[in-house]
């Protein structure tokens, strides 16, 4: 990593699960770019970006761009998200191997769920990346599982939502950023990593126990890009 030439992007959906690296970096200058505030510091020697997109598909592409435009050489994506695989239990973290959008839904042409404009909805984790997330989640003392993220405009609070997205697309997570993030990092040649800390089991108690864990947030994903860039 000492030897990226370009800084290293750093996405959040909210501002609470970022606040703490923004806290954290040197010498920090706000810029506006696509409407997306950027924060261009320093921490752990090494140029960061960091950018809040907002919740949702659509604003989180938007944030991609943002950083893409402002001249990072990569993109980390941290944050929540809720359980959706068998073993997955708040707290535990996940990293994305690829990640698809649950809700885009074009089989009435004959297409598989996820399916748009000849590709799959998403986008595959630059390897990398992802072995160096997880390798800080790891020495921080997490469970890490590696897997399918599934994104869609939807806060899942069902279990049998939740199953059936897991069933349907081989997932452990679910969100609703990761895969637009994905979809745009790929278009635009970027390479991209994604980890998620489990907040909620997406069912009746994840709108109780999201809050509640929002609370640790800002401190792990603080944590976890700090030991990425160190080791």
């Amino acid at each position: 990593m000492d030897d990226l030439p370009q800084p290293i992007g750093v996405l959040t959906a909210m501002e609470v699960e970022g606040d703490a690296i923004e806290s954290a970096l040197a010498l920090p200058a706000v810029a506006t770019v696509f409407g997306c505030r950027v924060v261009d510091g320093t921490l752990a020697g090494h140029r960061v970006l960091l950018a809040y997109s907002g919740v949702g598909k659509v604003n989180a592409a938007l944030a991609t761009a943002a950083l893409a435009q402002s001249g990072v050489g990569c993109l980390v994506l941290v944050g929540m998200a809720g359980a959706a695989g068998d073993g997955v239990r708040v707290g535990d973290a996940v990293v994305a191997t690829d990640l698809v959008q649950h809700d885009v839904d074009i089989t009435a042409f004959g297409h598989p769920p996820g399916y748009i404009a000849g590709a799959t909805a998403g986008g595959i984790a630059d390897v990398s990346l992802s072995d160096a997330l997880a390798l800080a989640a790891v020495d921080l003392g997490a469970t890490v599982h590696r897997g399918r993220i599934a994104s869609g405009d939807q806060f899942i609070a069902s279990p049998q939502r939740s199953r059936a997205i897991a069933e349907q697309f081989d997932a452990i997570a679910v969100e609703m950023e990761g895969a637009a993030v994905a979809q745009a990092c790929t278009r635009l040649h970027l390479p991209f990593a994604v980890l998620r800390w489990i907040s909620d089991a997406a069912d009746e108690q994840a709108a109780v126990d999201f809050p509640v864990f929002v609370e640790q947030i800002a401190q792990l994903d603080l944590a976890v890009i700090r030991r990425m860039l160190t080791e």
